[in-house]
């Protein structure tokens, strides 16, 4: 029998150790430190991750594994972002590194006793509690994460532009438009959760013409529609992902 609690449970705290805390490496090399070096805060967020997992999962030789998983593999991820993979290659790298941490913690949760859930005056059942935490997990990778793909996307397409050139934004505008795809990420699996695709035609258009302007130059055009329709394509996929598993687990 598998242990579809613990496994969302690790999963959900697999995102919160990689992405929920730290600056984005996915930003100029100007601006990203010494690479070789890892913040105190960014180790400890890890470790505190881990042991909420076991804390709340159980103390047992599977929560410990999955508990290992999250601390050892998320700090190693952290260092290896900043240490060897290049902007134009994080999205084959985020790909690879998180399908082989869903990997990971369905093969320790394989055979695992379920637990008893604590009485918190909630009447959710185990299933329920699941999609909780995998649509949690869903969320925040695709609010964070999604930088990660997008910026991959962007750069290894030659549509990134530099900071230090004119026509376009400094760290700033990088910043901004950071912010401004997270929320549209957020809007557009909103949307897909009510079913209404059609919207996002109008959406995607309204976001053209407030734009309209800046578009005239071919560059700023390129840069425009490439990230939008990375950042629109990462939330889609999250969104039907997250539709399936709260019709799969929610009842």
């Amino acid at each position: 029998m598998h242990n579809s609690l613990l496994y969302c449970e690790s999963l959900l705290s697999w995102v919160l150790a990689n992405y929920a805390y730290g600056n984005d490496p996915a930003q100029d090399d100007a601006d990203a430190g010494d690479p070789a070096q890892l913040s105190r805060g960014v180790v400890a967020w890890s470790a505190a991750v881990a042991v909420m997992l076991v804390v709340v999962s159980g103390f047992g030789l599977r929560q410990t594994a999955a508990a290992g998983v999250v601390l050892g593999g998320s700090v190693l991820a952290r260092w290896l972002r900043r240490r060897f993979v290049k902007v134009r290659h994080l999205m084959g790298f985020e790909l690879a590194l998180c399908g082989g941490a869903v990997l990971s913690f369905y093969l320790i949760t394989a055979d695992s006793v379920s637990r008893s859930l604590p009485d918190a005056g909630m009447s959710l059942s185990r299933d329920r509690w699941s999609a909780l935490c995998a649509g949690a997990a869903l969320l925040v990778y695709m609010i964070r994460g999604g930088n990660y793909i997008v910026r991959g996307i962007l750069k290894r397409a030659g549509g990134m532009p530099d900071a230090g050139e004119p026509r376009f934004e400094g760290s700033e505008g990088y910043a901004h438009g950071t912010m401004i795809g997270q929320i549209e990420r957020v809007i557009v699996v909103l949307v897909v959760m009510g079913g209404n695709l059609q919207a996002l035609a109008f959406f995607f258009a309204a976001k053209g013409l407030i734009r309209s302007k800046e578009l005239e130059e071919r560059a700023r055009a390129d840069y425009f529609l490439l990230g939008s329709l990375a950042s629109f394509l990462v939330a889609l996929i999250a969104g039907l992902v997250l539709q399936q598993v709260i019709g799969h687990l929610w009842h």
